[in-house]
């Protein structure tokens, strides 16, 4: 069964997750991509809907972009998937010099490059 990934992001990165969605979809990849974009301020409805995303998820993958690191939802997505027992990856959409969440860093999670087949092989234990 290919892992169901929840992906926790800053809406300001949107144009790159849509071009990271691309590359995947374009490379065959039997991941399915899950996430609960933000428009409205973060309520307790926004929440609960992202909450239940991630406990159906196999893993949760953080995409860091230049941004991320300040983002409030981005960094409750990551707690609450840490709560839940999933897995956590982070991957930087742009240089990797960028500032990461607090709770990347508060939990020793790394990010890696942008590679498809990397975090492909890393979510099937490899």
């Amino acid at each position: 069964m290919a892992p169901s990934v929840f992906l926790s992001f800053a809406i300001e990165d949107k144009p790159l997750v849509e071009l990271f969605r691309g590359q995947a979809r374009n490379r065959h990849s039997a991941l399915t991509f899950r996430d609960y974009s933000i428009k409205q301020p973060v309520d307790g409805a926004w929440k609960r809907h992202a909450e239940r995303l991630i406990r159906t998820s196999t893993a949760t993958l953080c995409l860091v972009g230049t941004s991320t690191w300040r983002s409030e939802p981005v960094d409750w997505e990551i707690r609450k998937s840490a709560q839940l027992d999933k897995r956590i990856l982070a991957v930087f959409l742009c240089a990797a010099t960028v500032r990461v969440p607090p709770a990347l860093h508060d939990l020793g999670v790394n990010p890696m490059p942008w590679s498809i087949s990397a975090i492909e092989r890393r979510l099937h234990g490899e």
